[in-house]
């Protein structure tokens, strides 16, 4: 079979998550704030998209319309070298268990990740939210996706989440077996679609698309909500980022002839 086997692709990986976390947090923090402002990118695409075909198609019909463009962000994040935390499950993990870096290092990588994609997140939404720069019914389309997430009863929305991670972190191990950048596009617009689709509860896009929907004032969640499926979407993407897809990749590699 053509391609790099899973030992090579594992090997350089190592020495891309010892870099990521070696960075100073001004690094961290700026790659964070951007990836937060591109998933708004992606979401404002999307509901755009949507609002568009609402009238042919139907709320549902639209939805999936809208969905082929959230990709966008990803491009933007993987292209342009910004990130989400949730990258962050499985190749700086990795460098971690292997002893070339520190849980210190790898917590401090998270939670300024984390931290500056909402503050990115949340600048853009106010922008886009902002009356006169989208179209009202964007902001109609914005409430109700955000009325999907934060009106969704716990259990499922922590299984979502499960989902949402485990896609997240595949995303990442197929992003770093690709051997070229229209290959890592590709891939970005097929997982945004999987993330946007069936509303995956990524802590980083839902919380920005909740919050999008809280701003415009179109939504019937309130803030209560939002952070109710913030702390849900936080604990089911490392179960699925690092309890299935990071393990099952470990045992993959393990499990290689030497």
């Amino acid at each position: 079979m053509a391609g790099r086997t899973p030992t090579e692709i594992w090997d350089e990986s190592l020495d891309e998550g010892e870099r990521r976390l070696a960075r100073t947090p001004l690094a961290l923090g700026a790659t964070g704030f951007a990836g937060g402002a591109e998933v708004m990118i992606g979401v404002v695409a999307t509901v755009v998209a949507s609002a568009a075909f609402t009238t042919s198609l139907g709320v549902q019909g639209a939805h999936i319309v809208g969905s082929l463009f959230f990709g966008i962000a990803f491009v933007l994040i993987t292209i342009g070298r910004a990130e989400l935390f949730t990258e962050n499950f499985l190749i700086p993990v990795g460098a971690v268990q292997a002893r070339r870096s520190t849980v210190a290092l790898l917590v401090r990588m998270w939670a300024i990740t984390l931290a500056l994609n909402l503050v990115g997140v949340a600048a853009f939404a106010a922008i886009f939210a902002v009356h006169g720069v989208l179209e009202p019914s964007a902001l109609r389309t914005a409430g109700t996706l955000a009325d999907t997430y934060g009106l969704r009863a716990s259990f499922p929305a922590f299984m979502s989440a499960i989902a949402a991670g485990g896609v997240m972190t595949l995303f990442t191990w197929m992003t770093a077996a690709a051997s070229s950048d229209s290959t890592r596009v590709l891939l970005a617009l097929l997982v945004g679609f999987l993330l946007s689709a069936p509303s995956l509860n990524h802590a980083v896009v839902s919380f920005g698309e909740i919050g999008f929907g809280l701003i415009a004032g179109t939504t019937a969640a309130d803030a209560g909500d939002l952070f109710r499926n913030f702390g849900l979407a936080i604990a089911g993407n490392f179960v699925g980022g690092i309890g299935l897809v990071y393990l099952t990749r470990v045992a993959q590699v393990m499990g290689e002839p030497s």
